[in-house]
């Protein structure tokens, strides 16, 4: 199976670029999935505590413009996240796009920041009876944690346990603690003998804010870093072996009596 996962710019005439490269770079080396950092279509909203309902919607109007998009990149399988309105909640969900059912609801995020930058608290809500079930797209089968999810680390063994193959992390970090959340990277394929994925925000935010980048793919069992994008190389597909996650699945820690 052929994965790609990239980095892609906060500013939005910058991300333009970004994503004329990203189609190339996909025409060029056809991978079977693509992962798209958290909410990649419009700057990052939960920047400010002050927050308006103008730019709530004006988040989800950017997204829905760019699912053409989307669609157009000729992929089996797209993953990101978006803002959606549900029940009259805000909610961050992720989204499989394959051509075959068109966008899929995956999972809803659930755990959420509050802090400088991330006043994901004051902007998102909570869906009331948040589930973390692993979806079948195709032939493998996948996990999502969005971004702060990924710390809850019994959920990647959740999802091990329910035999993923892949566990997608769309996420946006900030440039002074890629190191914690590769290394977090790491230790989640081997907790969820699964190939771990990420992509991540880049570049400057508001007031000055460095993303972090550091799209990642790390193995099961090892935990090893197969690739890691940067600025200089924005864009990573590999080939991974679905045989290494599903053999793992035998192994430690996942043949530990819960």
């Amino acid at each position: 199976m052929r994965v790609t996962v990239c980095e892609l710019s906060d500013d939005e005439a910058k991300f333009l670029l970004d994503w004329k490269d990203l189609k190339a770079h996909i025409a060029e080396n056809r991978p079977d999935l693509v992962l798209l950092p958290e909410m990649p279509f419009c700057r990052w909203m939960a920047a400010t505590p002050e927050l308006t309902q103008e730019l709530r919607l004006r988040g989800i109007q950017r997204h829905k413009q760019w699912l053409a998009e989307i669609e157009a990149l000729g992929v089996c399988s797209v993953v990101y996240s978006m803002p959606t309105i549900e029940d009259s909640r805000y909610l961050n969900i992720a989204y499989v796009y394959t051509p075959e059912k068109g966008h899929q609801r995956l999972h809803s995020k659930a755990y959420f920041p509050q802090e400088p930058h991330f006043w994901e608290q004051t902007w998102f809500e909570r869906e009331q009876a948040v589930t973390f079930d692993s979806v079948d797209i195709g032939d493998y089968r996948v996990g999502i944690l969005l971004c702060t999810e990924l710390w809850f680390n019994q959920w990647a063994r959740h999802y091990g346990k329910q035999g993923i193959d892949l566990l997608l992390c769309p996420r946006a970090t900030s440039q002074g603690s890629v190191q914690q959340w590769v290394d977090c990277g790491k230790v989640s394929a081997v907790v969820s003998g699964a190939y771990c994925l990420s992509s991540n925000r880049a570049g400057e935010g508001d007031n000055g804010f460095l993303w972090g980048g550091a799209g990642w793919v790390t193995e099961p069992v090892t935990g090893s870093i197969l690739t890691l994008t940067s600025s200089k190389s924005r864009f990573s597909t590999i080939d991974i072996d679905l045989k290494k996650s599903r053999a793992a699945k035998l192994k430690y820690p996942l043949n530990v009596f819960d």
